[in-house]
């Protein structure tokens, strides 16, 4: 897609114009950007309220009937169960097995593994597994 930035006056009313086909869930996130600002999600750790933009999380996991979401170098908890905060995100996100949703832009690399089954490598180092139900889902975002 190409993008186009115009530099207006000091003091004149900042826009934003899209031009598209359609409205896909890119664009209304784009749009969601640029009326809100950036989406947060609101974690906790150590009895501390942590507000995340959710551009920073790498992946969010459920782990013994807890949610946490990681991002390069922390870990915060969640408290929603997977499906509502799945609910609450864009399309930067997928779910890759039951109980984990990734970041599609963190992704650095992907293999095939037995099974039907992938690897990813995330920029961050962590691996990952895709299972086989959401593989065809992954490669679909990914345009593989």
């Amino acid at each position: 897609m190409k993008v186009t930035f115009n530099k207006i006056p000091q003091g004149e009313s900042e826009y934003a114009v899209v031009n598209a086909y359609g409205r896909t869930t890119a664009i209304d996130t784009a749009i969601g950007l640029l009326e809100n600002g950036e989406q947060i999600i609101m974690g906790y750790k150590d009895g501390e309220s942590i507000p995340c933009p959710i551009s920073k999380i790498y992946y969010i996991e459920t782990v013994d009937d807890k949610c946490f979401a990681y991002t390069k170098d922390d870990c915060i908890e969640l408290r929603s169960r997977l499906y509502e905060v799945e609910k609450a995100l864009d399309f930067r996100f997928f779910r890759c097995s039951k109980s984990m949703l990734c970041n599609i832009r963190k992704i650095k690399s992907v293999k095939a593994e037995t099974n039907a089954r992938m690897r990813a490598v995330l920029l961050n180092g962590e691996v990952i597994l895709i299972t086989r139900s959401y593989v065809k889902e992954m490669k679909k975002r990914l345009g593989l």
